[in-house]
């Protein structure tokens, strides 16, 4: 049985100004924080049958075909999946971040991002950045 892995990564972010003009469509000014990141690594497994999401930073572990609906780890898969016309792997996600949760950092949309990624380097894709933000809106 081969393995064959996929990692992809984003970094965190900062609002400089307007972080509550976003709301309401208007610019704001951000820059990447690249001393915290989010990493997705999807480990392809010949034969395996269903994906694994591990993201033990957050405490869940679930298999892709049972997860609920509105999560947002599964909501990622799903929607790079449908973009790139794909069925899932067998194998495993793992999700793991270094950006503080619920800190203004981005953390969310930066392990969305690193999820998409890897799904599109599985893929042998790599998505353009207005598709990859439209995705990770989405999400």
């Amino acid at each position: 049985m081969s393995n064959t892995l996929y990692t992809a990564s984003a970094p965190g972010k900062i609002i400089l100004m307007g972080e509550h003009a976003v709301v309401y469509g208007r610019p704001a000014m951000a820059a990447p924080v690249h001393q915290v990141q989010a990493t997705a690594t999807l480990r392809v497994e010949d034969g395996a049958g269903d994906l694994w999401i591990d993201a033990a930073d957050v405490n869940q572990r679930f298999a892709l075909s049972a997860a609920p609906t509105a999560d947002p780890l599964a909501q990622a898969v799903h929607l790079a999946l449908a973009l790139l016309q794909r069925s899932a792997p067998g194998g495993e996600l793992r999700v793991r971040s270094t950006i503080p949760l619920a800190g203004g950092m981005g953390s969310g949309a930066a392990v969305s991002t690193a999820i998409v990624r890897a799904v599109a380097a599985w893929a042998g894709r790599t998505l353009p950045p207005a598709t990859l933000s439209s995705l990770v809106y989405e999400v």
